[in-house]
């Protein structure tokens, strides 16, 4: 089968899971401070290249993202967080050299039924990995953004995903989002929309 040519893999207007992983499997969040430098970043992208974000999961050696791009190409937006984030990383812990192994896997959303589907099980992710037992006890994913019902940032485009579940008031359908979870959780086989062991 043909490798998907850049311009498809970086079209604009597009909806992407991403997957990136520390170089040999080693750690690239070491303490609280990095996840927290981390997210600092991809607020700063948000302002920077205007896309949307949905989900995350960082998790010690590797991280999920469910982004929307708007005129800018998703290489665009992840050479500059993985580029900040290395760079911060490398002067924090006194190293070099490269971070991340390889360039991040991405996978295009294009069927609309599979959008809460992929955000929950980037959600569900540090649970399947066996650091917690509840998504709500893990503090580095978006499930705790979902969780909550009110919620006043705009790191996560919280209402503008959930009306990807159809129509209803905003807290009908975070509940409706947060049941979903609670049913794909139960699944004990990969799900059919995660097609790569690079996303496992």
């Amino acid at each position: 089968m043909p490798r998907k040519s850049r311009e498809q893999i970086d079209a604009p207007e597009t909806m992407y899971h991403i997957v990136c992983r520390g170089i040999n499997q080693r750690s690239v969040f070491k303490a609280p401070q990095d996840y927290k430098k981390f997210l600092k970043i991809i607020r700063d992208a948000k302002q920077i290249f205007g896309f949307y974000f949905y989900s995350y999961n960082l998790l010690p050696n590797h991280f999920h993202l469910f982004i929307e791009t708007k005129n800018i190409s998703i290489s665009k937006i992840m050479h500059y967080i993985n580029g900040c984030y290395a760079g911060y990383f490398n002067k924090r812990y006194k190293r070099s050299g490269h971070l991340f192994q390889n360039r991040f896997y991405s996978s295009p959303i294009n069927t609309e039924s599979y959008f809460w589907a992929v955000s929950a099980y980037i959600d569900l992710n540090a649970v399947r990995a066996g650091l917690v037992k509840r998504p709500e006890d893990y503090r580095w994913s978006s499930y705790q953004i979902y969780f909550q019902k009110d919620y006043a940032d705009n790191l996560i485009d919280r209402d503008r995903f959930l009306q990807f579940g159809g129509e209803g008031l905003t807290d009908e359908l975070r509940l409706k989002y947060l049941e979903f979870i609670d049913s794909e959780s139960k699944q004990e086989k990969r799900p059919k929309y995660i097609k790569s062991e690079n996303f496992i």
